[in-house]
């Protein structure tokens, strides 16, 4: 008796198959220090954005997202930068797709010279099969011809397509509200609807201690001014008072 062929897989499910983990093992997944120093400052915006107006955002950085492979092999890990997801804020050991009840909305990676295939090849088609709405590609150290910030997104037809910027590495997310993602240097910052770049929680502490230090050297200056008229009024007085003793005259 003749045994069915076993059903052909597509090059995605193929892919899904066979793709490794994102463990600690893994060559891409070591982070430098300029990667980590991207992801803190960008959640610490977020993170003050979302709470300034009360959005029901659950972010966080270098947590996995674990998806389904099918019935015959464990689930897959991937370890993305950052993420977001509209969800109860509470702490997880993972992302896990099927709990979750779908995918993040939002994710980030920042790209490394070992991570670079694995980045901007492989988990663009993985998270597309999740069913992630953008995902944004930031490559501060890239050094071929090429932008710095890009990515993929689901179109008005649920299309899974290359993310067209507003402006060179400028890209418009809808997940994140209509927020802008822009490069400045080595890292990644954020303007509002307004187009004002939007401050971490420690910016925003300096600023506030910049202008404290402000207003106390104008009421410092402002004092000093103040002493020094009233010392001139006692010194005109004074003299006003010694021209009237010099001349005789009396007050009536």
């Amino acid at each position: 008796m003749n045994r069915a062929p076993a059903p052909a897989h597509s090059d995605l499910e193929w892919l899904l198959l066979t793709t490794p983990d994102d463990d600690e093992e893994a060559p891409w997944m070591t982070m430098p220090e300029f990667q980590w120093r991207v992801c803190a400052l960008l959640m610490s915006i977020l993170e003050r954005y979302k709470r300034a107006h009360g959005l029901p955002w659950y972010l966080v950085a270098e947590l996995k997202i674990t998806m389904p492979r099918g019935p015959i092999r464990r689930d897959l890990d991937l370890g993305p930068d950052l993420l977001m997801a509209v969800s109860d804020d509470h702490e997880r050991r993972s992302w896990n797709v099927s709990a979750e009840g779908g995918p993040p909305l939002f994710v980030l990676e920042v790209v490394t010279e070992d991570s670079w295939r694995r980045d901007t090849e492989e988990k663009p088609l993985l998270y597309e099969m999740i069913g992630v709405r953008e995902y944004a590609i930031f490559a501060p150290e890239r050094k071929t011809r090429g932008p710095k910030l890009f990515g993929y997104r689901r179109n008005a037809r649920d299309q899974w397509v290359k993310w067209t910027p507003d402006a060179p590495n400028v890209l418009r997310s809808e997940a994140l509200g209509g927020l802008r993602l822009f490069v400045d240097g080595a890292r990644l910052r954020v303007l509002d609807h307004e187009g004002q770049v939007l401050l971490s929680e420690a910016e925003e502490a300096e600023e506030q201690r910049q202008r404290a230090e402000q207003e106390t050297m104008r009421a410092e200056e402002q004092q000093q001014r103040a002493e020094e008229q009233q010392q001139r009024a006692e010194a005109a007085e004074a003299e006003l008072r010694q021209l009237r003793a010099r001349y005789g005259i009396v007050d009536e």
